[in-house]
């Protein structure tokens, strides 16, 4: 970090902190509840799953234009929708009706998905500042600067103190203290950082574009593993158990054995006429199963034990909408323009809906409403119809 940005940083944090104390700390990594999408992903994990359910037959309920693209994914908590856009808007939402609780425009763009826990939003920008912000007002709590841009999401980490987790294209993974925003530890990569760091309670997993899984210990940043991918990482990986799980862009989805700093296994589609699509979405990963989107705009179902291809499903365009696995369903959004839900069991099509306008982002889900940002620059609330499905 260059002195400048080390002052800058201090003194944001010196003046924010004093306009606005903290709330306490949360006492758990951070989870999806059937009300509550707090993060991309859903949970700190980043496993894209959620106990929520979804209508059967989604309504669109409201539609918001921010006025410039939206690829960050939206999060939600406690009936606010939280939603940033590529020109530096960031504002707040209620879910029920869309109605503006607050909104700010910063200088700077954002691509990274926001994180909202224990009162606190936090996301990073394109001129590589993390920022915390009161959820309730939008009021500022404190920034952090990064020598890079922030291209990825954050992730929170509970402790002593707790610890906010954002990559950055200096390289480096940052963890600073959730409360003041003063570092407590980096940890250098080899190359650009680009997705989120998925977190257990033993390791924090980042992918990059050294073509590298590193597994850092999340208390002090200490190197845990390193694992060679093959390629570059866009996507986050999503950690289960002793396990993660990651997609490449040479076209292939890892288990990785982190424990063991080994490869579980490797799924390369058995197509002979397909030279090996990028996975650019980050994969679902539940008990049984793995759920992965490729820019053939394929979805792919494996076998979490072996990797074997359960089913697919053929969108018409490029899947950099990483999937979401609530309950029975499985939703995604495509370069098509479309939402689609998906069977979890056989990869049937329940449902979709055509925005007309790319979507890269992760569908947000919280009980009987899906959510989603697109590359018009509105955001799009689904509710269930008026017989109640």
């Amino acid at each position: 970090m260059t002195p400048k940005n080390r002052f800058s940083r201090r003194f944001a944090v010196f003046v924010m902190s004093v306009v606005l104390p903290m709330a306490g700390a949360a006492e758990q990594l951070v989870v999806a509840t059937p009300g509550s999408w707090p993060i991309s992903r859903g949970d700190a994990a980043l496993t894209g799953t959620t106990p929520a359910r979804v209508p059967e037959q989604p309504v669109l309920r409201w539609q918001i234009d921010l006025g410039d693209k939206i690829v960050a994914s939206p999060v939600i908590h406690e009936g606010i929708v939280y939603v940033a856009a590529v020109d530096g808007t960031v504002c707040a939402l209620r879910l029920s009706d869309g109605e503006r609780r607050w909104q700010f425009n910063f200088p700077a763009g954002i691509e990274g998905s926001p994180l909202v826990v224990d009162g606190v939003l936090y996301f990073g920008d394109l001129d590589g500042t993390l920022h915390a912000l009161d959820a309730d007002t939008g009021n500022f709590r404190w920034q952090y600067a990064t020598d890079g841009r922030i291209m990825g999401g954050v992730n929170w980490m509970p402790g002593n103190p707790p610890l906010v987790l954002v990559g950055s294209y200096d390289d480096r993974l940052h963890a600073v203290d959730a409360a003041t925003g003063e570092l407590v530890w980096i940890y250098e990569t080899g190359h650009y950082v680009h997705g989120t760091p998925a977190l257990s309670d033993e390791v924090a997993l980042i992918g990059g574009c050294d073509e590298h899984v590193h597994g850092v210990h999340p208390g002090d940043g200490t190197a845990r593993v390193k694992l060679a991918a093959g390629s570059y990482v866009a996507a986050s990986p999503a950690v289960r158990g002793d396990y993660a799980y990651v997609g490449h862009y040479h076209g292939e989805v890892l288990a990785m054995n982190w424990k063991e700093n080994k490869i579980h296994w490797r799924f390369t589609p058995a197509d002979e006429d397909r030279e090996g699509a990028a996975f650019y979405a980050s994969p679902a990963v539940t008990a049984t199963r793995v759920l992965a989107g490729d820019r053939d705009g394929v979805l792919y179902a494996l076998a979490r034990d072996s990797g074997n291809e359960l089913w697919r499903f053929q969108a018409r365009s490029d899947i950099d909408s990483s999937p979401v696995v609530a309950r029975d369903r499985v939703l995604f959004g495509s370069r098509d323009g479309r939402i689609y839900m998906l069977s979890f069991s056989g990869g049937e099509l329940l449902w979709s809906y055509h925005i007309g306008s790319p979507i890269s982002a992760t569908v947000a889900v919280v009980d009987g409403w899906l959510v989603v940002g697109a590359g018009d620059g509105s955001i799009y609330a689904f509710g269930a119809g008026e017989t109640g499905d």
